[in-house]
């Protein structure tokens, strides 16, 4: 069965896309050249970005803009997105200063149900559908809805273009906060301290302060503790190793603010978690592990909702091409000669009744 996780490349038009459905797991921080639809599908997740943290539920979305980085984090388990990645060039054809493009675009309770949101949703489903196909067709298809997607887009979410020199000013501060994440990645289980960190990059401590919670939209000891808490939970899996040893290990002063924060994160404590792996069959955990959906969740996840109304389409099609790969180049040539032979036949049948007539 295969993954939810599609790629489409067409050069000659500009087009670089892929297209996922996975679980959001614990904080994760991250930043790319492609502009993101990020649509969540079941559950509810914290969005962090420009200094702010958006709540989405189920059928909400946003658009994270090109090198806008941001963080995700599941607030309720089995927490599931769609998410299109999309290069800026795309809109080259259609934008002078493409690169320059900002889109606002989100979706929660108050518009959901709105309907440019329900059409993009319908469109981003149905187009999955043809995500990975070699056909002609279905490279005509997923082009075909892309195309309609990002007009959508663009009609009821026109973009922005921002100042060149405010473009440049946001990437030396992304460029700033970047290294000061790679910093924190990598010395975690150390006292980091704000002051240390002015001190490692050359800015004051205000600075610091100001362009994390800018760009995180959290404090430095609230990202902190999100890094040190995403890692003690992979050292979790091993059942071997006590609890209170991962605290220490990972940056926790002791065991008693560790239990809190993972409480507080998780909603449970690393006993009552370590207990669910223990019972479960493989290690590896759906707080860490970046898991994406197979075909067959898919199709379980959208039998029912009405909005999408291709349902019954998507396993039609995706069935036809689990049939077609069980056919070997064998079976499928003498296929083909069993279908020339007919059109041959068929031919003379017509050749023959029009003399009849």
């Amino acid at each position: 069965m295969g993954r939810m996780f599609y790629t489409l490349e067409n050069h000659k038009r500009d087009i670089d896309v892929k297209q996922y459905v996975y679980y959001i797991g614990s904080y994760h921080y991250n930043w790319h050249d492609a502009m993101e639809l990020l649509i969540v599908l079941q559950g509810e997740i914290e969005v962090s970005i420009n200094g702010r943290n958006n709540i989405l539920e189920e059928n909400d979305m946003m658009i994270i803009n090109s090198n806008v980085g941001h963080a995700t984090l599941a607030r309720k388990q089995n927490s599931i997105a769609m998410v299109i990645h999309l290069h800026p060039i795309y809109f080259s054809s259609y934008f002078s200063d493409y690169h320059l493009l900002e889109f606002r675009c989100i979706a929660s309770s108050k518009n959901r149900h709105a309907e440019p949101f329900k059409k993009i949703r319908r469109l981003a489903v149905e187009m999955i559908q043809f995500m990975g196909g070699d056909s002609p067709t279905e490279k005509l298809c997923c082009e075909s809805l892309l195309h309609e997607l990002t007009a959508t887009l663009v009609k009821y979410f026109p973009p922005e273009e921002i100042s060149s020199t405010e473009m440049a000013s946001n990437k030396r501060k992304n460029d700033a906060v970047n290294q000061m994440i790679r910093y924190i990645d990598k010395n975690y289980r150390s006292k980091i301290s704000l002051e240390e960190l002015s001190k490692v990059f050359g800015y004051n401590k205000s600075y610091v302060s100001q362009i994390v919670k800018l760009n995180l939209g959290i404090n430095f000891y609230e990202y902190l503790t999100r890094i040190r808490l995403r890692e003690a939970t992979y050292a979790l899996s091993n059942l071997e190793e006590k609890i209170s040893d991962i605290a220490l290990s990972y940056g926790f002063s002791e065991v008693k603010s560790f239990n809190t924060a993972f409480r507080n994160s998780f909603g449970k404590t690393p006993s009552e978690y370590r207990k669910q792996l223990s019972e479960k069959k493989h290690s590896q955990s759906p707080l860490t592990e970046k898991r994406y959906l197979d075909e067959e969740e898919f199709r379980e996840l959208i039998r029912g909702k009405k909005e999408t109304e291709i349902s019954s389409d998507f396993l039609y099609q995706r069935k036809r091409q689990e049939v077609k790969e069980l056919l070997n180049k064998e079976d499928y040539q003498k296929i083909k000669e069993i279908r020339k032979e007919l059109d041959v036949t068929l031919k003379k049948i017509t050749k023959i009744e029009e003399k009849l007539l």
